[in-house]
């Protein structure tokens, strides 16, 4: 075997690990390679957010707790795919009260782990392209009868863990 042979080989399998080193599965943010969706992904956590904080208030969001936010919005991509596998929601509420005789801040709060499955995967520019429509936040992602949101509201209505 020559030389060249024996480099191209090398350089081959040199190139193959980080995406083996990687794994079967990456964070959405990361996907095609690290950060590359970075902004694309906060953005669409913060988007996701705000309609959180819009449509929360009028409709599901309603028990123990008044004040309800999310602190996070993360999904998984399978890397050999290109398509978005599962997210995840993490969904966290309290409640204040002073109490006027002792003046001790009383403090109740809870947080909810939300997976939304997205069965056989949208790929990551579907599902990016979907969610930037009108609408798209809300409505059912492509080839799926669920949107982001549907899992929302029978998830937070359980008893979210205290902590």
């Amino acid at each position: 075997m020559s030389w060249y042979v024996r480099c191209m080989g090398a350089v081959l399998l040199l190139a193959s690990l980080p995406v083996a080193a990687r794994g079967l599965h990456v964070d959405l943010i990361d996907y095609p390679r690290p950060e590359a969706n970075w902004e694309r992904a906060y953005g669409l956590e913060a988007a996701l957010a705000r309609e959180f904080d819009r449509i929360c208030a009028d409709t599901w969001c309603e028990g123990d707790y008044s004040n309800y936010q999310i602190l996070e919005f993360r999904c998984l991509v399978l890397a050999h795919r290109g398509t978005v596998q599962r997210c995840t929601w993490v969904v966290a509420a309290s409640e204040l009260a002073v109490q006027a005789d002792t003046g001790v801040v009383q403090v109740d709060n809870g947080r909810w782990t939300c997976p939304v499955e997205l069965g056989p995967g949208v790929p990551v520019e579907t599902f990016h392209a979907a969610l930037e429509g009108p609408e798209g936040l809300t409505a059912p992602l492509p080839g799926l009868d669920r949107g982001l949101f549907d899992v929302l509201p029978d998830c937070i209505r359980k008893p979210g863990r205290a902590g």
